[in-house]
């Protein structure tokens, strides 16, 4: 049953492999270029983000996550985790077409992260970087990177090639900042609660 198991998962991850590079390459490149034709900075951030947000859904990473932490109801960790792919995408979409610098944005990123990680409850930290991991998946990473190689192909100075890089950086903080923000939103509720019934 084990060598019948192994053979059926080798098989089946190959022909979902193949056939999400198929299907997300050519889109996520597409969308990538279009992107650039739009003059609306406002409806780039939406498109990004919507995109960034309906992938994430996808991710069938997320989907196990979420049944594994029965501390957050499922549908509030896989929204929050799409929420802050859907916000970072967005940001590191218009970095690349602001042409600005990736250092700058990972580095106060990471001040957010630590700083955030000193409020949030124990439980809230490993959630929280493991949902950075499940983004990082077979669905999100082939769609997030062409997107970024279709929107810096436009582009003709010399640092285009380079900036397609820290897509997928920036995309998987966003989880991690927000599952924090929501570990935080939880401690001050039960503050609250706790408040509420020494008052009574």
């Amino acid at each position: 049953m084990f060598v019948v198991g192994a053979v059926m998962l080798i098989f089946g991850m190959a022909l979902f492999q193949l056939g999400a590079e198929t299907a997300m390459t050519p889109l996520g490149e597409g969308i990538g270029v279009q992107l650039t034709k739009i003059n609306k900075y406002i409806l780039v951030i939406a498109v990004s983000a919507f995109m960034g947000f309906i992938i994430t859904i996808a991710e069938p990473d997320l989907q196990v996550l979420a049944q594994q932490v029965p501390a957050i109801p499922n549908l509030t960790l896989i929204l929050t985790v799409a929420i802050g792919v859907s916000i970072f995408l967005a940001i590191a979409v218009i970095r690349i077409i602001r042409k600005i610098d990736l250092s700058i944005l990972l580095a106060i990123m990471y001040v957010l992260l630590i700083g955030f990680s000193l409020f949030v409850p124990k439980e809230f930290l490993a959630v929280a970087f493991d949902s950075g991991g499940v983004t990082t998946g077979p669905i999100t990473v082939p769609f997030i990177m062409a997107m970024g190689i279709g929107i810096s192909s436009v582009r003709s100075d010399r640092n285009s090639s380079n900036d397609s890089f820290g897509l997928i950086a920036l995309a998987s903080g966003g989880p991690i900042l927000a599952v924090l923000v929501l570990g935080c939103f939880y401690r001050s509720i039960l503050y609250i609660s706790i408040l509420k019934l020494f008052l009574q």
